[in-house]
């Protein structure tokens, strides 16, 4: 059933950074606009229906792009995708749908943006290399997540931006009531994503974003991903979803062997 919670581990997630492909091959740009399209109607649909077969476990895309102040190194669309496991990720590959829908980034995006799967945070950053902090199986699909995008302010030092946001992770990672957290820092921004706990009690526990914000001296945007049912299959007639900025999704869909 669709609603059924099944738990995959912390490291079973690529954690995406995109931008926005301002040059095409032939020079021109690629507008707002038509960026949200593309997402709505190719790139967000086209994720979890061309891997669900492929063992994609949940999909949480968030489109930062376009909202007033961001700055440009902050990415333009971010996401977490995890799979029944690292492995099954990689053997997607052996899939003709799942090499199919790789190839379609390149008109979009940006040859800097990227996935690439974390590690357990164990007190430091390494810009673009992504972290989880709690080492527990959760099913981000049922649940809620709420998420952190911010940019480095250009007065402060790079190194310093990321030793401030490392000592607030180390904090989240020994005190925060969370199933799940994930972040991700560049030279100029930071991602994070927690997964909220679920029967709490009130009052309601931390969020690690809310820490995170005090610390950051520049631009930053909190989400609460919306569940997302597509109601469509690849073959029918549809119009796409209705993206734009701050547009963030929790999508809910029957995985692989769900009934």
């Amino acid at each position: 059933m669709i609603d059924q919670a099944r738990l995959v581990s912390s490291d079973a997630v690529r954690v995406w950074r995109g931008w926005r492909l301002q040059k095409t091959p032939d020079g021109q740009s690629i507008p707002i606009d038509q960026f949200y399209s593309k997402l709505g109607t190719v790139f967000v649909p086209a994720t979890v229906l061309m891997q669900i077969d492929a063992g994609l476990h949940s999909y949480t895309p968030t489109v930062p792009g376009g909202l007033p102040g961001k700055p440009d190194p902050v990415p333009d669309e971010t996401a977490i995708l995890f799979w029944e496991s690292p492995e099954t990720y990689w053997n997607g590959f052996n899939k003709l749908a799942v090499r199919t829908y790789t190839l379609t980034h390149g008109g979009v995006y940006t040859p800097q943006s990227r996935a690439d799967l974390p590690t357990l945070f164990s007190g430091t950053l390494v810009p673009d290399k992504p972290v989880y902090l709690f080492d527990k199986k959760a099913d981000w699909m049922h649940g809620t997540i709420r998420h952190l995008v911010a940019g480095r302010a250009p007065q402060v030092d790079p190194q310093a931006f990321q030793t401030a946001i490392a000592g607030v992770l180390a904090a989240i990672q020994k005190q925060a009531q969370l199933d799940g957290a994930i972040a991700c820092i560049g030279g100029d921004y930071l991602v994070y994503w927690e997964l909220r706990p679920t029967n709490v009690g009130t009052p309601t526990p931390p969020t690690g974003v809310d820490a995170l914000q005090k610390v950051i001296n520049g631009w930053s945007q909190s989400f609460v991903p919306a569940p997302t049912f597509l109601p469509i299959g690849l073959w029918d007639t549809w119009a796409g979803m209705d993206v734009r900025a701050g547009s963030s999704f929790n999508m809910v869909f029957k995985r692989a062997g769900e009934a």
